[in-house]
Parts: structure tokens; C-alpha cells; sequence
């Protein structure tokens, strides 16, 4: 499908969908970021201090455990026929199950040879609700893969309601880290009972006969989950440089600094997870037709990305100040610097390799990431501190982009002038930075306060997309279109 065939209902459509699941997200982040400010009015210090140590550990377990097995499904079931796609998710189950088991007997057993060194009186709870966290848990990429962001709204919200809820009412009765996590792997332990209820109907139901694809599904496993443990790792490299060199307060004013780490995340991975089914549904050898695809929805991602990150930049101090108090200030110019990360991620590469199942590539680069990160950490941390943290960070990302940008257009055999809309990013970028003379002066701020943010990122947005629409791109095009006709749907349903 060329660009100027790219029909407005259908790159609508696609949108509509990709905004439903990043608003899932964004509730979701929302609704964890209320969790902490409830317990540390509930819980001593120490105590919640416990209560994050737990958390970390689990995390990184999970990441590990759950190697990013479920998000096959987002390649497999749009590729197979409606009674074939539930044996991928069968396939899931079992690799999800083997891999949970051996990475949860693993901590235990190193951490029993360590003598509790590695994560201490919490190894047994931990083991358990990883086991209970990460089993089961496919549902959000199968509806994904289906469609069905308002079903992923549903579930992801719901779960994690009621995780805030046990958390919180927990915390509220008893003020014991220790119960809080029992009350945890109970809840867990009920949410896998309940989805291996509906998950044996429908296992059930499906039709026996029919592909398998074991090593298919393997292959594209094996890459995509190490790249994501690799990437959980890479991003956890700057707050650990800055924890052993610089001490705990730089450590907080980096944290704070990138405290935009998965807003980011969650719009491109929501466009992303969105696009990748589309793409695998289409014809098997239009590789080229797939690929203009994931150019467009580049943009759109662009649009996203770029304009956020200008306002973030612009009101960086009155956000930081406002929202963390004066003490943070110094993570001012790393959230500043940070933003640039919204240009790298504008570009998810892994999309499209992942739809033609090369995700080697992915882990690979990964890789080159994690030695950039700690080649540009070692020179610059030690001259810059927490800034030097960012700014490595930063250029290992922008690394790891040019290696998947040559290795992308190599597996699509096209130019690498063609792999990606360059010109119309470049247009992204000059109407990003065109518009932010709105921005300038104090007056949004010395008017309205921190209100001021809100109304200057409204306006701001308004003169972007006209700036966008009046050096035609199609996506802000498509946009307008719809912004005029919304008044005249809403009339007619009334």
C-alpha cells in the first residue's frame, strides 16, 4: 500500500486503537504512581524501604521469567487461521511455565549458595509470586493480537486495581510489609487460578488439528526476550553508576531526571503493539507493502513523541519543582537532556523485523547498547556526574538506532535512505520546534501557575498540527479531518 493509498479510515482505525491502549497505560502508570504516596503515609520508613526491595526484585525476575514469551503472540495469532491461533497461545503457556520454574529455582538455589546475598529472607516469597505473577498471563497480547484494546483495558486495569487495593487495605490494617506481601501472593494466586479457569475452556474448545510451529515460535522467542532482558539491564546501568560513584542523593536526582522512562514506553510500545499485528496479517511476501505500513505509523509516533518532549523540555523546572519540591532542582538538566530520547524512540525498528520474525538483530543490538552505555559511563560520569549518566545514555540509544536502522534495511533490501520517512520526520522536527515559539517567555507560568502548563501544551498542540497540515502530512491531515467532522457527529447522534 503506497502512501497516497494509504486510506485515512483504515490509518484512523489503526490510531484510534493505538490511543485506546496508550490511554490503557497511562491510567495503569497512573495508578502506580499513587500506590507509593498512600504507603509512605501508612508504613515507617524502614518498612517501605522493604517493601521497594521486594518490588525490585520481583521485577527483574519477572522480566527474566516471562522473557517476553507472550508477546509471540503478537507475531503468531494474526498469521494463522482463527481455530490455529489458540495452539500458539498454548505454546506460550508452556514455554512461560518451563522458564518461570527454572529462572525461580535458579534464585533460590544461588541464593541459598550465597547465603541470602543475593535477595535475602525474600527468596521464597519472591519465587512465588513471580511463579504466580507471570503463568497465565498471555491475555493482554492475545487480545492485542485480536484487536481488542478495549478487552486489554478491561484486564490491565482490573489487575492492577486490585493489586492497589490489597496493597493499600493491607497496608492500612496491619502496617506489616511482611503481611503485605502474603496479601500479594494471594491475590496472584487467585488471578492465576481464575484465568487457568477460562484458559482450560478454551483450550478445550480449540481445534486439535493444525500447525504447531514450536521452533518457529522459539526462534522468535529466544532474540526478542533476551533483547528484553538486555534492555531492562541497559536501563538500570545509569541509576547503578550513579548509586556506587556519586551516592544516594545524585542517585535520586537521576531518578527523578528520568522519570519519564515508561510514559515513553508506553506511548511508542502501545503504537507499536498495535502496528505489529497489521503487519503480519498482510500478505506474506509484500514485505514492502508492511513496511510503508510501519513508516506511517513512524510518524504518527513522531508526532507524539516530538511534541511531548518540547513541552517537557520547555516547562522541565516548573514540572520538577512543582510535582518533587525545590530539593530536585539539579534534575532539571538531566530531565532536559533525557528528552532526547523521545527523538530515538520515535523510530521502534524492532517492528518491523519482529513482523518478518528476524528479531537476532534486536538482541543484537542490545547489546551494542549495554558496551556503549558503559564505555560513555566510565568517560563522562566521573567529569559530569548524574549529567554524564544521561548524556551516555542517551548516545548508547542513538547507537543502538543506526545498528537497527542498516540492519532493518538490509532484511527489507531497500536503502537506507528508504527505510524510514526521513523527510517527513525532519518536517515533525522543524514544526516541533516552529511551534515552541509560542512557548517562549515566562507568561503561561507567571499567569496561570502551574494550570499554565496545561493551557500552553493546549496551544502548542493546536499551532503543531497546523504547522504539520501545512507541510503536508497526511497523518495531521487525517487528524483535522476528523477534529471538524466531530461536531457534526456528535449533532447527528443527538
Amino acid at each position: 500500500m503506497r502512501r497516497s493509498e494509504m486510506p485515512g479510515d483504515f490509518f484512523a482505525g489503526l490510531s484510534g486503537r493505538a490511543a485506546t491502549l496508550s490511554l490503557t497505560r497511562l491510567l495503569n502508570h497512573g495508578l502506580i504512581l499513587i500506590s507509593p504516596v498512600i504507603l509512605v503515609r501508612l508504613l515507617p520508613v524502614e518498612e517501605f524501604g522493604r517493601y521497594r526491595e521486594f518490588l525490585l526484585y520481583v521485577t527483574v525476575l519477572i522480566s527474566i521469567a516471562g522473557f517476553g514469551i507472550n508477546s509471540s503472540l503478537l507475531r503468531f495469532v494474526p498469521d494463522s487461521t482463527p481455530g490455529n491461533a489458540w495452539r500458539f497461545v498454548n505454546q506460550a503457556v508452556a514455554m512461560t511455565f518451563t522458564s518461570s520454574v527454572l529462572i525461580t529455582g535458579a534464585t533460590v538455589l544461588l541464593n541459598t549458595l550465597f547465603d541470602g546475598r543475593l535477595v535475602g529472607d525474600f527468596a521464597i516469597p519472591v519465587a512465588l509470586y513471580v511463579l504466580f505473577f507471570v503463568n497465565l498471563d498471555f491475555w493482554e497480547s492475545l487480545y492485542l493480537a485480536q484487536k481488542r484494546p478495549l478487552a486489554v483495558l478491561r484486564y490491565t486495569t482490573g489487575r492492577l486495581t486490585a493489586r492497589i487495593i490489597v496493597v493499600t487495605g493491607t497496608a492500612a490494617l496491619t502496617r506489616s510489609v511482611d503481611t503485605i506481601i502474603v496479601a500479594l501472593i494471594c491475590l496472584e494466586a487467585a488471578r492465576l487460578a481464575i484465568s487457568a479457569t477460562f484458559w482450560g475452556r478454551r483450550a478445550r474448545a480449540a481445534p486439535k488439528a493444525g500447525q504447531r510451529r514450536w521452533r518457529e515460535q522459539l526462534q522468535h522467542s529466544w532474540p526478542f526476550g533476551t533483547a528484553l532482558v538486555l534492555t531492562t539491564v541497559n536501563k538500570s546501568l545509569g541509576s547503578l553508576f550513579v548509586a556506587k560513584i556519586l551516592g544516594p542523593v545524585a542517585l535520586a536526582h537521576y531518578m527523578i531526571g528520568t522519570y519519564l522512562q515508561p510514559v515513553i514506553g508506553i506511548i511508542r510500545n502501545s503504537l507499536s503493539d498495535v502496528v505489529l499485528p497489521e503487519m503480519v496479517s498482510r500478505n506474506r511476501d509484500a514485505k514492502n507493502d508492511r513496511l510503508e505500513l510501519w513508516r506511517r505509523t513512524t510518524v504518527v509516533t513522531a508526532i507524539l513523541l516530538v511534541a511531548a518532549g518540547v513541552l517537557l523540555a520547555r516547562f522541565a523546572d516548573t514540572i520538577i519543582v512543582t510535582l518533587f519540591s525545590e530539593d530536585y532542582r539539579p534534575a532539571v538538566p538531566i530531565f532536559q537532556l533525557y528528552v532526547l530520547v523521545f527523538l530515538r524512540d520515535a523510530l521502534d525498528f524492532g517492528i518491523p523485523l519482529r513482523a518478518i520474525n528476524q528479531t537476532a538483530s534486536i538482541m543484537h543490538s542490545s547489546l551494542v547498547a549495554i558496551v556503549m552505555n558503559c564505555v560513555f559511563m566510565f568517560a563522562l560520569t566521573s567529569t559530569w556526574g548524574a549529567v554524564g549518566a544521561v548524556v551516555a545514555l542517551v548516545l548508547s540509544r542513538f547507537i543502538e538506532g543506526a545498528y537497527l536502522a542498516r540492519r532493518t534495511a538490509r532484511a527489507y533490501a531497500v536503502s537506507m535512505r528508504r527505510v524510514a520517512p526521513w523527510s517527513d520526520l525532519v518536517k515533525v522536527l522543524f514544526a516541533a520546534l516552529l511551534s515552541a515559539g509560542i512557548l517562549l517567555g515566562d507568561f503561561w507560568t507567571e499567569r496561570f501557575g502551574f494550570f499554565g502548563v496545561v493551557l500552553a501544551g493546549a496551544a502548542y498542540m493546536i499551532v503543531f498540527v497546523l504547522a504539520l497540515a501545512a507541510l503536508r502530512i497526511p497523518e495531521a491531515s487525517v487528524l483535522l479531518h476528523k477534529l471538524r467532522s466531530a461536531p457534526s457527529v456528535v449533532l447527528r447522534r443527538h
